[in-house]
């Protein structure tokens, strides 16, 4: 699967870089023929957004116009962006919205390792996305009130901060290494079932609380949230 290769390419990535720049890393990922380049505006219906990343920030925010519009710019300091390195974007059948870093193809480390890539997805208001599925390696995530039945989280050193004053996912999954999810909810919608496992989990919760056998409830329990991992960090914040 091309999420697999993915983040086991990058997640290697990580381990070898002691060995240098001019390490090789192999960013392969299904069909990459079938991909765009560069940003985009999406007439056509999405129902779900998958980003592979790292070494950089995304975003993902409402807007008032009617298409989905995706956005990569170089962070200040860094080196320029070259066509290989532009992001990839392609919507499969059911109107899954994939997005990749970059390029298929071999890279050095050194290279990726030096370039800061911001990405901004601005989803029509009132849209309820069936997933936001994110995977990635460095990577600091905002979402911004954007509404989907499932949150997916998965990667090395990826944080995310979700703000949801309205609604929460129905279920939610963090699956990483020395990562943190932070959720700033409405304690009026807060409904959440909490499951931690793995090596080292972590919960920070501001609401009340109870134990029910091995799970931590908040509310009704509604949302259904599994942190596994190794040293995840998951944290329940009062919105403010």
């Amino acid at each position: 699967m091309k999420r697999i290769a993915f983040l086991m390419a990058v997640m290697a990535s990580v381990l070898l870089a002691a060995c240098g720049e001019n390490t090789k890393i192999d960013i392969k990922y299904e069909h990459p023929e079938r991909y765009s380049v560069g940003d985009a505006t999406l007439s056509q219906p999405i129902s779900g957004i998958s980003v592979d990343w790292l070494f950089g920030d995304m975003e993902f925010v409402y807007t008032d116009d009617s298409a989905v519009r995706i956005h990569e710019e170089m962070q200040e300091g860094f080196l320029p962006l070259t066509d290989s390195l532009r992001m990839r974007y392609y919507v499969d059948e059911e109107g899954e919205l994939e997005i990749q870093y970059c390029g298929h193809g071999k890279y050095r480390y050194g290279d990726l390792k030096n370039i800061r890539k911001h990405l901004v997805v601005e989803v029509p208001r009132g849209t309820v996305l069936d997933d936001i599925d994110i995977d990635g390696v460095e990577a600091g995530v905002i979402i911004e009130k954007v509404l989907s039945r499932e949150l997916t989280v998965d990667g090395v050193k990826v944080s995310v901060n979700a703000n949801y004053p309205d609604a929460l996912p129905n279920e939610i999954d963090i699956d990483g290494v020395q990562s943190l999810l932070a959720l700033h909810v409405v304690p009026e919608t807060a409904g959440l079932t909490i499951g931690m496992s793995g090596i080292k989990p972590w919960l920070t919760c501001d609401l009340p609380s109870r134990k029910e056998g091995e799970k931590t409830v908040v509310g009704d329990g509604r949302c259904k949230v599994e942190a596994d991992g190794v040293d995840v960090h998951l944290s329940i914040r009062e919105l403010k």
